[in-house]
């Protein structure tokens, strides 16, 4: 493969590397924003417990908003786990993008180098023929 089919493939890597970053900021943001609603939730119940006395008439409905508020926490931990899920997936996948472009940008490199050993070697095939000519010249 020439040159620039491994800049390309280079390139290509990390692009895709960065939209799997930006992706995973997106659910990171997602999650961080589920376990700030949880932990609202959790404040609500606390706050409404100890608001609620155990003779008050209004047990009865508060049992029901309990039972509704666990519901929703149980929700949003799914959610969250969802999420955790998904953003280990796309971690994942990025590190695969990441070696692949590694691995294209030191062929590269490699291949860079290569180059430039041969122009030194032509180069000094070079200064060997002018040198040769020249101690024939003189010897004459």
């Amino acid at each position: 493969m020439n040159v620039r089919g491994f800049a390309a493939l280079a390139r290509m890597h990390r692009f895709r590397m960065d939209q799997h970053r930006r992706k995973a900021g997106e659910i990171e943001g997602m999650r961080a924003n589920f376990q700030t609603q949880d932990a609202a939730l959790e404040r609500e119940l606390a706050r409404e417990t100890s608001a609620v006395s155990r003779e008050d008439l209004a047990m009865t409905n508060f049992a029901i908003y309990a039972k509704h508020l666990e519901l929703r926490r149980a929700t949003l931990a799914e959610s969250i786990a969802d999420a955790t899920r998904a953003l280990n997936r796309i971690n994942g996948h990025m590190a695969i993008e990441y070696r692949e472009a590694k691995k294209f940008e030191l062929a590269l490199e490699r291949e860079g180098k290569r180059q430039k050993q041969m122009l030194a070697k032509a180069e000094q095939a070079q200064l060997d023929e002018i040198g040769l000519t020249y101690s024939r010249r003189v010897a004459v």
